[in-house]
């Protein structure tokens, strides 16, 4: 994780640092809401556009695209944003190190992607995008270590600036492909010529910001050393990635790209409501972190409110369109979707499962229990392996929204065991409000006789009605909240 700076003059002091994490702070979660909205938008577009087939070899390369991304950068980013911090004058002979073992990682996993369009039981156009994909990593990795230096440095805004800036391209690129006629190959060419903007984006950025500028102490890498410490940060990140896209990957071999459109239409809603929730851990990860270690009253209870706020937001999210899924889907993908209903009403349920999940992980990394993190993310993997396959087999797309729900379960279950058998676990109170609350909510938007949209704001009126009035929800519970993230005494 990044650090705060220090005042490196005088009269900098909490004002700078205060300031400087707010800036960071945004521009990440910016930054990250900016992507999910854009990638939900062009998944849409492309649905319409090129039709479930379509769509299904689209999310298949995308898929391959993040986890190739994560293994060619071996977790270095996330170990050098933390030394380099600490060690600015180390920047300019780490950067060429991690250019260049990014840069030949990235050449090894778009050989090893060669070798699976081969090997595997792919399609023509399947087996293309993945050549295609590949070729984007060498220049993604110029991205990836530039940005590990805005990092380093704590200069979030220009990786937002990169973020923003590509992600549009990417949105506005891909509309005229589309307009023009263009299929899902030529998306995929899209990525490589945005990802060449990125690198040369970013390069221009890493010069004008002087993070490399003198004094630089000319320092010998120990190259061997390096790769060990990278290891449990690698893990981390692989796993993160496969706990998201392992599903794709394992549709786009078992069942072909059509299966994996109906199912990936309801998944990339999902997606959005995951990558949120990963998102409120993240922001919270740093603050949580602090107080851990300055007040651990404090500690509890912001983790212990976090806890039931997410599950106040996502439980009645699950719930109201689990009731009003078939007119989400058909209103957001058309008519052709119909079948997604069925696996959204499935797969929405992972979404509060994951929210339990990457709790407990967040916990456990805090308290420096490393080890319990990876070993429920890999439950979580290993379920999916076991479930998704033989389900999938068995009942289609359907199916393959309830293996990843059992996965989820798998997951949360031990994640919650645990930190309950170390004494980690953070009470709920309310738990059986909370769950009548939202039952109720969930029924109502399943037999209410209005449009789907009419029922979801009915729903979710009745919901918070429903909390507000049973004392699941108190105004003290936001005052609280408010006084822990300011640093203010309890009253």
């Amino acid at each position: 994780m990044v650090q705060p700076a220090s005042s490196t003059s005088p009269g900098s002091g909490v004002m700078h640092t205060g300031r400087r994490v707010l800036i960071n702070t945004g521009a990440l979660t910016g930054a990250s809401l900016w992507r999910i909205l854009i990638s939900f938008v062009l998944q849409v577009l492309i649905a319409r556009r090129l039709g479930v087939e379509g769509l299904g070899h689209y999310t298949i390369a995308l898929a391959y695209l993040n986890v190739s991304q994560v293994i060619s950068e071996l977790g270095l980013p996330t170990l050098l944003v933390r030394d380099l911090a600490q060690n600015p004058t180390h920047r300019r002979a780490y950067f060429r190190w991690l250019l260049g073992i990014q840069f030949l990682t990235s050449l090894l996993v778009w050989l090893a992607l060669i070798g699976l369009s081969f090997a595997l039981p792919f399609g023509p156009v399947t087996a293309a995008s993945l050549w295609l994909v590949g070729a984007s990593l060498p220049l993604y990795a110029v991205t990836s270590a530039t940005q590990t230096l805005f990092q380093a440095g704590e200069r979030m805004e220009l990786v937002m600036g990169v973020e923003v800036t590509i992600n549009t391209l990417i949105l506005l690129i891909s509309l005229g492909v589309l307009w023009l006629g263009g299929d899902e190959l030529a998306l995929i060419g899209v990525i490589i010529v945005t990802q060449a903007i990125s690198a040369l984006l970013c390069l221009a950025l890493l010069a004008r910001s002087r993070l490399l500028a003198l004094p630089q102490e000319p320092i010998s890498v120990n190259l061997r050393a390096l790769l060990r410490q990278t290891t449990p940060f690698f893990g981390l990140a692989l796993s993160d990635v496969l706990l998201q896209r392992l599903d794709i990957l394992l549709l786009g071999v078992i069942v072909g790209p059509a299966v994996t459109g109906i199912y990936s239409a309801a998944y990339n809603i999902v997606r959005v409501l995951m990558k949120l929730i990963q998102s409120f851990w993240r922001a919270l990860y740093p603050t949580l972190s602090r107080l851990h270690r300055h007040s651990q009253e404090r500690y509890l209870r912001l983790r212990t409110l976090s806890l039931r706020f997410g599950l106040l937001i996502v439980l009645p999210a699950a719930s109201i369109s689990f009731g009003a899924a078939a007119g989400i889907l058909q209103t957001l993908f058309g008519a052709d979707y119909g079948a997604s209903a069925e696996v959204y009403r499935w797969l929405i349920w992972a979404a509060p499962l994951f929210l339990l999940e990457v709790y407990a992980i967040t916990v456990f990394m805090i308290e420096r229990r490393l080890r319990a993190s990876l070993w429920i993310s890999g439950a979580h993997i290993i379920a999916t392996l076991i479930f998704l396959p033989g389900l999938t087999l068995l009942a289609g797309a359907a199916g393959a929204g309830l293996a990843v729900v059992l996965a989820g379960a798998t997951g949360a279950l031990l994640g919650l065991w645990w930190l309950h058998a170390h004494q980690f676990a953070s009470p709920v109170d309310k738990k059986g409000g909370m769950l009548i609350a939202t039952f109720l909510s969930g029924v109502l938007a399943a037999i209410s006789p209005f449009s789907w949209m009419v029922n979801v704001v009915l729903s979710a009126v009745a919901y918070a009605t429903l909390c507000w009035v049973t004392g699941v929800l108190t105004a003290g519970d936001f005052m609280t909240l408010r006084r822990i993230l300011l640093n203010k005494p309890s009253e």
